[in-house]
């Protein structure tokens, strides 16, 4: 026999079923030149006639931090947050809005953070106490005294700052090339070994200009 109680506690285990707060999901897609990402709940919804799987929902945001960006793939692990109010509003026009549609913590208006993995999932190295980046078989560590190592197999581009450096660099070796030309060096004779390397670092360092911006 089914209790008030009965139908009081199934009334409310079916309005939560409808109530999404966060959930870990897995991209399908992703389009980096709008920032809108289909992604695939993980979790399955369990019912008495079978498990299904939720939609895969679309157009959700995906979350930097300001000013940082990194590769978004199909497959990716992320963390869904479902708003507690439409986003429609929000998500066009920005600033501070009232949204127009009543729904609560509904499907449509989840954002996601990639990052969130399964324990099944290999880690990069952490000891906890550097602040490190890895990608693509390069890394980059900060101390906690500020220092800063980078190991990388191909180049390093430094910027503006790097290509002033290497213009003076260059201008020295432009006035030791002088006295390669006339083959003398303070008053005496060129060695030839010093000729040879002033020309090969010259040659290196116009390398290394090729690939700073």
């Amino acid at each position: 026999m089914t209790t008030a109680p009965d139908i009081f506690r199934d009334s409310v285990y079916s309005i939560l079923a409808n109530v999404h707060t966060s959930l870990p999901g897995i991209i399908v897609s992703y389009d980096p030149s709008t920032n809108k990402a289909q992604v695939q709940p993980a979790l399955n919804k369990n019912f008495t006639s079978g498990e299904m799987p939720m939609p895969i929902l679309q157009n959700v945001p995906i979350v930097f931090p300001k000013n940082i960006t990194f590769p978004i793939n199909a497959g990716d692990y992320v963390l869904l947050i479902f708003s507690e109010r439409s986003l429609d509003l929000w998500k066009s026009v920005g600033g501070q809005v009232t949204p127009t549609d009543p729904r609560k913590f509904d499907l449509s208006d989840a954002i996601a953070i990639p990052g969130l993995m399964p324990f099944t999932e290999s880690y990069p190295d952490n000891n906890n106490q550097d602040y490190v980046i890895n990608f693509g078989g390069s890394s980059i560590t900060i101390k906690p005294d500020g220092a800063v190592t980078i190991k990388t197999s191909s180049t390093v581009a430094i910027g503006k700052t790097g290509s002033e450096l290497l213009d003076l660099i260059e201008q020295l070796m432009t006035a030791l090339r002088g006295p390669l030309v006339t083959g003398t060096a303070l008053g005496g004779p060129l060695n030839p070994i010093f000729t040879n390397q002033v020309l090969l670092i010259e040659n290196q360092i116009n390398a290394l200009k090729g690939v700073i911006p």
